[in-house]
């Protein structure tokens, strides 16, 4: 170690126990640096009998001390969290939304809240940011950060576009419908700004849905739960039925119609691959390997057949379909048809390519479907459960 650097290091060490003793002795009681040093070289054995009195000893020793010694700690884990961020990215800047670390700790944190086991929020936290890390990791490799990385007002509007959903239902079960008129109003504003209209379309797409639901009831919910599955598992007839259209009123140059025409070049050239699929995760690395062409479509159900095949498709169609029909089971109307709105939001959306697996994605998704399950368990009451009066005690006898 050079000897500039030893000093350096020397100075930062003193300063830290400078600051360590001075904030032990703020607080209610008046605690001098010598009374702390002595209670601590007291405990240490190195002074034989403590100068100061029990009461100082306990509140030195057993309260301030152990705080103290504990945000120091943090500090110096958060500290060493920063440099290996800054280190890993290459970026001074580096934050732990960089990589959707905080996304995933509050994801995993309000899941286990939400759960009833709030003892366990730092383990979930934990576990979210691991998750959210792992994912990233795994969705980044060979992958540029073009392909990968969103603009962030466009993940913005289209954080807004999928959560408005709960926040209406919540609204119009309490009869506040006016209210979450003006919301759904405000959003669908704020989303004009967004250069491509995907986020316009899923509040427009949800809006419709809602609305829908919310006139036919029970029926209307049965029929999206067959029409959008199907959407998706007859996505190869898409370049067939779409692309004519789209070259007669835009033209052969428009971005959507090169892409699907890229979809049925592709189908074309490995039919066989319709039934099986390339495999997990192989429709970015072939893209970035050069396998698949730039102007195919980024959108999840292009995904889902390239890398899962038929096999793969139909199963998520079920799923989907599943979990659309399984929110008829609440007595909630405005509920119901607010889960459904934000389905054909998230799916609008994932039609676009807009986000599909990337971690604040994947974020947004389960902190919607966290406020849902809070929705429907009464986590947002308005009014206070009317409680017993006592009934005041007999005056005694005699």
């Amino acid at each position: 170690m050079r000897p500039r650097s030893a000093t350096a290091f020397l100075a930062l060490w003193l300063l830290l126990i400078a600051s360590a003793t001075l904030a032990v002795t703020f607080g209610p009681a008046d605690i001098t640096p010598t009374e702390v040093w002595a209670t601590i070289l007291h405990h240490l054995g190195l002074v034989p009998e403590s100068p100061v009195s029990r009461l100082r000893d306990a509140i030195v020793w057993d309260l301030r001390l152990p705080r103290v010694i504990a945000a120091m700690g943090v500090g110096a884990g958060l500290a060493l969290a920063g440099v290996v961020m800054q280190a890993l990215t290459r970026n001074p800047l580096a934050d732990p939304y960089l990589l959707g670390l905080s996304s995933g700790a509050a994801l995993g944190a309000v899941t286990l809240v939400v759960l009833g086991f709030a003892l366990l929020v730092p383990v979930g936290a934990f576990l979210g940011a691991l998750g959210a890390l792992a994912l990233g990791a795994f969705r980044a490799q060979d992958v540029n950060a073009e392909l990968m990385d969103a603009d962030p007002l466009e993940r913005g509007l289209v954080v807004l576009a999928v959560m408005i959903w709960p926040a209406v239902a919540w609204l119009v079960s309490r009869r506040r419908v006016l209210g979450a008129c003006v919301l759904l109003g405000v959003v669908a504003v704020a989303t004009c700004v967004m250069p491509e209209n995907a986020a316009l379309l899923a509040v427009a797409v949800g809006a419709a849905l809602y609305v829908i639901t919310r006139l036919t009831g029970d029926r209307g919910v049965r029929v999206i739960a067959v029409l959008m599955p199907a959407l998706l598992a007859l996505a190869p007839l898409f370049p067939l039925i779409l692309r004519p259209f789209l070259k007669f009123f835009h033209g052969p140059l428009y971005p959507g119609a090169v892409a699907l025409r890229a979809w049925a070049e592709e189908t074309g050239r490995e039919p066989l691959r319709m039934i099986t699929g390339h495999g997990l995760d192989t429709s970015i690395r072939a893209r970035v390997a050069g396998f698949l062409s730039p102007d195919a479509p980024r959108t999840l159900p292009f995904e889902i057949w390239y890398e899962l095949g038929v096999v793969g498709a139909l199963a998520a169609a079920v799923a989907l379909g599943y979990a659309i029909f399984a929110s008829r089971r609440h007595n909630n109307p405005a509920l119901t048809s607010g889960i459904v709105a934000c389905f054909g939001a998230a799916f609008t959306i994932a039609c676009f390519g807009a986000a599909n697996a990337q971690s604040w994605w994947l974020a947004t998704l389960g902190a919607t479907i966290i406020t849902f399950v809070a929705i429907q368990r009464g986590e947002f009451r308005n009014v206070r459960p009317a409680a017993g009066l006592r009934k005041p005690a007999p005056p005694p006898a005699g």
